[in-house]
Formats: structure tokens, C-alpha cells, sequence
């Protein structure tokens, strides 16, 4: 019985085929953008795919003691000093708060479903996803940066190529709905931060929530990789926390055990 199937690649003497182009080509003739796009998607992008693609692939390169991922690499590389188990500590580091995609994602799907379920249109979806956050008091994603309280300007750059080359659609078209509802309800502006932009361009260009978060993990290694050989190559070993409070008022006396009142 056959274990596996794939459409991604296959292997043989002196020769690789991937996505049904030969690895060979592929080496010779495309960039390495279009080498991703290939290998995740499974096709090769139009020039306006590539376009947004590159640009993608460029917005999280680094961000500098900002990002919890680039602490968590270099407190590992300092710990372990191996480039394999840093990079892997800072991948761990992404998720629900950042390097994020995927929640955002979600929210456009939820809108898309209430535009289709409920005939509304793209303000009207908005309303009801902000009510609804509001309500249950939990944090809108996609939205507010620790460091860009005005724009983010890599959110901008992003959604500006996607304008110029034609590839914003409905997800560029709702999220921009959902932040205007937001900043009406909340009285509060906070801008559309590079996790939201990612997902509603990588949902415009017709990707899945996986594909567009694995498209911002890709963005994100080669900074990780940076800070990990510079942490490797100007080792402080064992790095470790030297401002932090401990938030005790007194040092208790353990109790008396039953061991030793029998006594």
C-alpha cells in the first residue's frame, strides 16, 4: 500500500521535479520569489503575484527587540549555541500575537460568510464582527502596534502595490471596512498593523490562512537567522534577565510539617 501521495516533488537519480517543473529549470530561470511561490502554492505567479509576493516576503525581515521572536533566538542561541535550536525558538515565538496572519484571516472568512448568509454589504459585515468584539471584550486582530501608533507603514507599503498592480480585492476592501467601524465605535484610532495587511492581501490573492501565515514565517527567518549568527559570533553566554521585579511582598516560613510535629 502506498503510504504517501504528493504533488509537490519527486526525486531520482541526477534529477528533482518540483510542482511538475524540473528543479534543474527552476534553478537556472527563477528567482527566488517565484521559487516560493511555486513550491507553496503549486503554480507559478502572474507578474502581479509576484509582485505583491516579493513585497510580502520583504515586510517582516526584522523588527528589533520589538519582536518577542527575535528575543526568544537570541536568549536561545545564548543558552545553546547552535544556529538550528535558536531559529527554532523564535519560530516557536510566533503566534497569536504575532507574526500572525491567521486570526485575522479568520475574521475575514466570518465576514465573508455574513455578507453571503445575510445579504449585507462590506460596512454592514464590519458593524456586526466590531459589535460583536466589543461585546466580548476581546482584542480586534489585525489592529494597534506597540511601536507605530499612526500607521504601520508596512501594512501601507503593502496594500499600496496591491492597489497599483490590481490585486486588492474583498479582503483589502473589508478590513479597510472593519478599521473604519473600528475607529467609529471605539472613538480610538489604532492602524491596520502588517498582520491584518498580510492576511486580507494573502486572502485577495487567493491563498489559504496556512499558506499566507507560512508566506509571513518566510519573511520573518532571515532576520531571525541574522540575529541568531550575531548572537553566535559575539557570544555572551547565558544571557539572562537583570531588571526584572520580584512581585513578593515577604519571604514565608514554610509550615511545620505533620512529620515533624509528631516529634
Amino acid at each position: 500500500m502506498t503510504q504517501f501521495r504528493t504533488s509537490i516533488s519527486e526525486v531520482g537519480e541526477g534529477t528533482v521535479n518540483l510542482r511538475g517543473y524540473s528543479l534543474d529549470d527552476v534553478i537556472r530561470h527563477l528567482d527566488h520569489t517565484d521559487g516560493i511561490f511555486l513550491t507553496i502554492l503549486g503554480r507559478l505567479p502572474s507578474p502581479a503575484e509576484h509582485e505583491v509576493t516579493r513585497a510580502m516576503l520583504n515586510t517582516l525581515l526584522d523588527h528589533g527587540w520589538v519582536a518577542s521572536t527575535v528575543a526568544a533566538t537570541r536568549y536561545a542561541a545564548s543558552g545553546n549555541p547552535q544556529l538550528v535550536p535558536a531559529l527554532a525558538a523564535g519560530l516557536l515565538a510566533c503566534g497569536n500575537n504575532t507574526v500572525s496572519p491567521q486570526h485575522s484571516f479568520d475574521v475575514l472568512e466570518q465576514a465573508r460568510v455574513l455578507r453571503e448568509s445575510l445579504n449585507l454589504t462590506f460596512e454592514q459585515a464590519a458593524e456586526r464582527i466590531i459589535d460583536e468584539f466589543r461585546a466580548s471584550r476581546k482584542r480586534l486582530p489585525g489592529l494597534g502596534h506597540p511601536t507605530h501608533k499612526t500607521e504601520d507603514f508596512r501594512a501601507v507599503a503593502i496594500w499600496q502595490i496591491a492597489d497599483r498592480v490590481g490585486a486588492a480585492g474583498d479582503g483589502i476592501r473589508q478590513f479597510r471596512a472593519i478599521h473604519a467601524r473600528f475607529v467609529e465605535a471605539s472613538g480610538r484610532f489604532l492602524p491596520v498593523n502588517i498582520d491584518g495587511a498580510l492576511a486580507a492581501l494573502g486572502y485577495d490573492l487567493g491563498w489559504t490562512a496556512t499558506q499566507t501565515v507560512a508566506i509571513g514565517l518566510l519573511s520573518v527567518l532571515p532576520g531571525l537567522m541574522a540575529h541568531a549568527i550575531e548572537e553566535l559570533e559575539n557570544p555572551v553566554p547565558l544571557r539572562c534577565i537583570s531588571d526584572g521585579v520580584y512581585d513578593v511582598k515577604s519571604i514565608s516560613e514554610l509550615p511545620v510539617t505533620l512529620e515533624e510535629s509528631a516529634k
